[in-house]
């Protein structure tokens, strides 16, 4: 365009062009000039705000640097308004994709890119380096980088190089600064960042001693880029940069990056020499004076303390002596050892037999663990760096054993030239002490029944193990075992017995641990193992060997004895990233493995934790439940096979939440055992029941009816006063005894308990039945039927339930009637739920029966109807 004005300018001064085309062209031509330039009034260039000195943010928040500055001086030269953003780098790549910036600075090109983008000549030529922690070592090219997790900013140009060299697993970030953060707290330990912002950034956040420089990965040169198909603002942008002089670059070049200072100090040198010098000939004139007094008065003074200075030494010596110190001076720059007697006599020698003595047989005496150590610590010494050497190590005797000395000394000399000379020293034997601490240290760190590490070792290895887990990035697994009713065996053998359980179950532990393991117990009946990679390869089957082999049977006390174990797995990392929170999910677990019969195992779920959860918050919840009369009695019909008519009735208690609705029992029962609220509520139905028996006996008409009231082993053994006795309860309410039924499991019976007893007889002193309750499913002794009085076996529904004619459930529920009536008790079938069922208990003359076949449990209401209900059924009979 400025040629063609030329030529027109040219023409106008030759009149070749008549006056009105003259003013028509140039009319013409300043319009095109004003459109061309109206069309790149504006652009707007994008970068990243993390890259200095190119382009970062200074700290009042401005966009500086480099890049800045030579946008506002190409904006001088074009005349092009120039809006410059530095934002993440992420964010930049997508702003020019999407159109919303013109131009993007500092890219590096690469084929992936170039499918989206047009690029310019590069400008600058810049590193970009692989830095790693400082715990890494052997990175010395991009071939060792496979198989490691590389940290890198997000739509960094790393990740195209990083890939072409095999690398697979990366982890994004918005910046260097959280790149370094997250090096430092030990999430990654290496880092792909170009050369320039990665060490402004490091030496800023104190981390260029701890993270460094490991390789180059590539050159990258940068460019500036606009989106494909945009070459008319490339061309542009081109132009521009083309009047920007390389003088004015370099001035730019030199703001940010600094230049070397050159200072011309020769006048000022020279006259400080002249001072300098001045001032060395007045002192050492003095000097001269000063050391003439001092001879001759030190001369005086050595001459008058040479007998004291003799007294001294002989003085120390005996204090030496008395120490029972060894001392021992040696000459660095020969090697040469000089020892007193006592340093021989401990190590089992005389002077006579270790002459001559030198640092090589000194070596030859170290434990060579040792010797190294020691060594390492007198070149700190040597060096500066510390004020003494100081060393425990150990020597061997003349008789072969090993010997602990504390090995402290001092440099007191060193040549004219200033090499290290003479060093005196101590050893101390510390031997009685060291037993002393390994003694102590047994304690404080093992089980003193089992020999195992105990909780405090544990604790300290299982953070050490997850430490190198995630150095490593591999996995970690944790099993809690606990026995389960191990309370039994110390109280029905004792506790001796229970100890000697321990030891055995200790031992079948290790049998199953290979070298990379480590169990501990933490107290009582409860173990842990700790288990590294590759060993938690397979958690389940190590598992089920625990299992096995604790579960066979052993002999203590004369007694063949049976023990099983609960076992709650966590893995690190997939369930948790720390000690504590390994060690309450594999408990999480191992609880759930109680909860669902004992004997086996659970790994840690969210749904598990969940449920505890959930568990946790019904007990809370169930504290004021009676408080605020949530619970509901409900009654089930018992039938007299016979007659088929409701002779007896058990309650049982139903729990309507005001925000869960109605609670199952299976769900609330245990938890309120757990907390112990089980007593109230307890005493809370017998209430209920005790009243209503009173209230429908008239509707009955049956003089033996009665309701049947569980009553929890928690509840049972729980030493209550008189007040909350249930043999006072009903005598204060004015109920007949005959007219409840106690409900107990089996286990209970065989609870050495003397209370246990004692309950059954004032039951029976005041006429209050009992009935074991889910029988058959429990202990095979049945010694306690002639021992205690039982009015009623109640047939566990789980026989009920797949009784057929001659099948096992049904030879057994035979079995359980005949021994039942021979013994003079009645028998109750639960879970009866079809009119089959209900025929083949009548054939084998059982003689009460309860289930869904009659009626599920009904609120008292709705059951006094069903007793109305009989009664006029009966009344219309007559």
């Amino acid at each position: 365009m400025n040629k063609c004005v030329a030529r027109f300018l040219r023409a106008f001064v030759d009149g070749k062009l008549s006056r009105f085309c003259c003013l028509c062209s140039l009319v013409m031509l300043c319009l095109s000039i004003a459109i061309n330039v109206s069309a790149a009034e504006s652009i707007t260039v994008i970068s990243d705000d993390n890259y200095p000195p190119y382009l970062f943010k200074d700290t009042n928040g401005n966009t500086v640097g480099i890049v800045a500055d030579t946008w506002k001086l190409w904006e001088q030269k074009t005349g092009v308004k120039v809006t410059l953003l530095a934002i993440v780098w992420e964010q930049a790549l997508q702003q020019l994709q999407s159109g919303h910036a013109d131009v993007i600075e500092m890219i590096y090109q690469d084929p992936e890119r170039e499918k989206r983008f047009s690029f310019s000549a590069p400008y600058a030529t810049l590193p970009v380096g692989i830095y790693a922690h400082e715990s890494i070592g052997g990175l010395a090219t991009s071939n060792h980088l496979s198989g490691f997790t590389v940290g890198v900013q997000k739509g960094d140009g790393c990740i195209f190089h990083l890939k072409q060299a095999g690398v697979q697993s990366f982890r994004l970030y918005n910046n260097y600064e959280e790149m370094i953060t997250a090096t430092l707290k030990g999430e990654i330990k290496i880092l792909c960042m170009d050369d320039y912002p990665a060490t402004y950034y490091l030496y800023r956040a104190h981390a260029d001693q701890t993270i460094l420089r490991a390789f180059t990965l590539y050159q990258g040169e940068f460019h500036r880029a606009v989106k494909k198909g945009n070459e008319q603002t490339l061309s542009l942008i081109a132009k521009g940069m083309a009047a920007i002089t390389p003088a004015e670059l370099a001035a730019i070049e030199a703001k940010w990056k600094g230049r070397p200072l050159q200072k011309h100090l020769y006048y000022g040198q020279a006259l400080w020499a002249l001072v300098a010098a001045l001032t060395v000939a007045v002192s050492l004139v003095l000097l001269v004076f000063m050391l003439r007094l001092a001879v001759k008065r030190k001369t005086a003074e050595i001459e008058s303390k040479r007998e004291e200075l003799e007294l001294e030494r002989l003085r120390l010596t005996d204090i030496i002596d008395a120490t029972r110190a060894g001392t021992w001076e040696w000459d660095i720059q020969t090697g040469v050892c000089q020892v007193n007697h006592r340093w021989a006599e401990m190590l089992g020698y005389t002077l006579e037999t270790l002459a001559p003595l030198n640092a090589d047989k000194v070596k030859s005496l170290t434990h060579p663990d040792d010797w190294q150590t020691a060594l390492a610590v007198v070149e700190r010494h040597l060096k500066g760096e510390i004020d003494f050497y100081e060393c425990d190590i150990r020597m061997r005797h003349h008789d072969g054993h090993w010997v602990w000395m504390t090995d402290r000394g001092r440099l007191i000399s060193r040549t004219s030239s200033g090499e290290p000379w003479i060093m005196r020293g101590t050893h101390i034997d510390i031997t009685d002490k060291k037993e002393a601490d390994a003694v102590i240290w047994q304690q404080a760190n093992y089980d003193s029944l089992t020999q195992l590490p105990n909780r405090r070792y544990f604790n300290s290895h299982l953070h050490e193990a997850i430490a190198e887990a995630a150095d490593h990035q591999q996995k970690l697994g944790l099993l809690l075992l606990d026995l389960d009713r191990f309370k039994e065996v110390n109280d029905t053998l004792g506790h001796r017995s229970g100890d000697e359980l321990l030891i055995e179950i200790a031992q079948r532990i290790r049998q199953c641990l290979s070298d990379q393991m480590l169990v501990a117990r933490l107290g009582g009946d409860e173990f842990a193992i700790i288990l590294p990679e590759p060993a938690c390869a397979d958690v389940q089957a190590f598992g089920q060997q625990l299992l096995q082999e604790i579960s066979k049977a052993m002999i203590l006390g004369g007694e063949r004895v049976y023990v099983t174990v609960s076992i709650g797995i966590s893995q690190y990392p997939e369930d948790a990233v720390n000690a504590e929170e390994m060690i309450q999910h594999a408990d999480q677990a191992m609880y759930e493995a109680k909860n669902r019969g004992r004997n086996n195992l659970r790994f840690f779920s969210m749904a598990i934790k969940e449920a505890l959860s959930q568990r946790v918050s019904l007990a809370r919840d169930l504290r004021v439940a009676l408080e605020n009369g949530e619970l509901r009695d409900y009654y089930q019909p018992i039938v007299d096979l016979a007659t088929g008519k409701i002779a007896k009735a058990e309650a049982l208690m139903r729990w309507q939440h005001p925000q869960r609705g109605l609670i199952s029992p299976s769900l609330f029962i245990p938890v309120a055992e757990e907390t112990g609220d089980i007593v109230a509520m307890g005493d809370w139905i017998l209430t209920q029941a005790a009243q209503h028996a009173m209230q429908w006996q008239s509707l009955v008409n049956d003089d033996a009816f009665a309701i049947s009231v569980n009553k929890s082993p928690v509840q049972f053994v729980e030493q209550m006063d008189t007040k909350n006795d249930w043999v006072h309860a009903l005598r204060s309410m004015g109920v007949e005894g005959k007219r409840i039924v106690v409900e107990i499991t089996e286990g209970l019976l065989l609870n050495p308990d003397p209370i246990v007893e004692q309950r059954l007889l004032q039951f029976r002193d005041m006429g209050i039945q009992v009935a074991i309750d889910d029988f058959g499913t429990g202990y095979s002794s049945l010694s306690y039927l002639s021992k205690f009085d039982i009015d009623y076996l109640k047939i566990d529904q789980s026989f009920t339930r797949n009784l057929n004619a001659g099948n096992e459930s049904y030879v057994l529920c035979e079995a359980i009637i005949v021994m039942a009536h021979k013994l003079g008790l009645k028998v109750i079938a639960e879970g009866v739920e079809t009119a089959l069922q209900r025929d083949l208990l009548i054939d084998i003359h059982c003689d009460y029966a309860q289930g869904f076949f009659y009626s599920p449990p009904v609120p008292a209401e709705a059951f006094e109807q069903m007793l109305v209900q009989q009664s006029r059924e009966i009344a219309s009979a007559r």
